[in-house]
């Protein structure tokens, strides 16, 4: 099954209010809120005021299958599941943790942020860490995704230690948190770590300079993962996305940052980092010949699945951009008046746009034939990559099914991965 594919919007949509900090009773309950509680209970368990579905402005549905609010700390977080053809995809699990919430009556969120200042690392950090590692360790789920809001983006640190993909919005986050080990493996893999900032956020400046130019000349060397964009303001819900792909766009020409083809890449570097992890596992006690199948057809099922899913993820792009474009001429056709001409007739009017070529034939029919065409050439590899994909499961599986005991261990990682 193809990795689901979550898109900046969504991601800043579950890190906002009625979200991931409503898992905080507290804040869902104060006056100037009055939201819903997030919960992970099941439906028969809801009670009036809480729930455990999130939709974002998109129509997808996300079921909740775990939060946590630590009143020690001020961390609040969840984890979400997106319903894929109406039921929870449980592989494709994200985790999103709260920014500073400055309204809470205890102060304790504003104060760890502050710590973080002062020593490199929110003790929010811990917490949020223990999280996303329960979650890892149940064998229901697989965690593919990390986000964070401001305070919230230590989970930049949690998915270089787990090896996860990560994005986060206005960071306030010290680089010098990460371990050598962690810095490393961002270093190697920047793809997977997605930090979006605002040049002159006027809150986050106050922690590390935040500023493409002070930042090489403070205390450590840019990271290849900040995407730096225009403006001031540190609120969540300031960031522009495409209305098509709901990735952020600069401000400039409008146009997306990072691809969804982008992040089904960063996936896929995901999947192989947990393959060289369990490769030099067993490699400092020697690989057998058995281990040595295994390894190959557990690198052969990620690089099939991965090519079938940036491939489809491309070709959904192009199909959601072509059906905006079609829509939008539509639209613009739909607005010339032939009867607002008063010296000439209705019919007159559109003669002599046709005889310049303007028709609704010309005009739209074949430009929808053009993107119509555009479209069957994109899909038809997707589709030619999702049958490869499949036939090469096969063989990897009757090939694997060679050994009773090793077909059962390799289901079983292909159940975890």
């Amino acid at each position: 099954m193809n990795k689901y594919v979550y898109t900046d919007k969504q991601l800043n949509e579950l890190n906002q209010g009625p979200n991931v900090y409503s898992v905080n009773t507290e804040f869902a309950q104060r006056k100037e809120n009055r939201t819903n509680i997030v919960t992970a209970k099941s439906d028969n368990e809801l009670k009036k005021g809480e729930t455990n579905t999130i939709t974002t402005s998109d129509g997808q549905e996300f079921r909740v299958i775990a939060t946590k609010s630590d009143p020690g700390t001020g961390f609040d977080g969840l984890a979400v599941a997106p319903m894929v053809n109406g039921k929870p995809d449980y592989k494709s699990v994200s985790v999103i943790a709260a920014g500073t919430d400055p309204g809470s009556s205890t102060k304790i969120d504003i104060s760890t942020a502050l710590v973080e200042r002062d020593t490199s690392l929110s003790p929010q950090y811990f917490v949020a860490d223990r999280f996303v590692k329960e979650i890892m360790d149940d064998p229901r789920y697989e965690v593919s995704h990390l986000s964070g809001y401001s305070q919230g983006s230590y989970m930049l640190k949690v998915g270089a230690k787990y090896h996860i993909p990560t994005t986060t919005f206005n960071a306030w986050f010290y680089y010098l948190s990460l371990s050598n080990d962690e810095k490393a493996f961002i270093d190697k893999n920047p793809a997977m770590f997605i930090d979006y900032r605002r040049k002159s956020d006027n809150v986050v400046v106050i922690n590390d300079f935040n500023h493409p130019e002070w930042f090489n000349k403070s205390f450590l060397k840019m990271p290849d993962t900040i995407y730096w964009l225009d403006g001031t303001s540190h609120n969540i819900d300031d960031w522009e996305f495409d209305p098509v792909t709901g990735q952020v766009v600069d401000g400039k020409g409008g146009k997306p940052l990072i691809s969804g083809v982008y992040r089904a890449y960063a996936n896929s570097l995901r999947e192989m980092a947990h393959y060289k992890d369990l490769k030099s596992k067993w490699s400092s006690g020697g690989i057998s010949s058995s281990e040595e199948i295994y390894l190959d057809a557990a690198q052969g099922s990620i690089l099939s699945s991965s090519m079938a899913t940036a491939a489809r993820t491309g070709a959904d792009e192009v199909s959601a951009l072509a059906k905006n474009a079609n829509q939008e001429l539509q639209e613009i056709w739909s607005k010339i008046d032939f009867t607002s001409y008063t010296a000439l007739a209705p019919y007159e009017v559109e003669s002599l746009f046709a005889s310049q070529g303007i028709t609704q034939a010309q005009f739209i029919d074949t430009f929808q034939a053009e993107t119509d065409q555009i479209v069957a050439k994109m899909n038809a590899p997707a589709q030619a990559f999702e049958q490869l994909d499949k036939q090469l499961q096969g063989v990897i599986e009757k090939t694997v099914a060679t050994d009773t005991q090793f077909a059962k261990e390799f289901r079983q990682w292909k159940a975890e991965m």
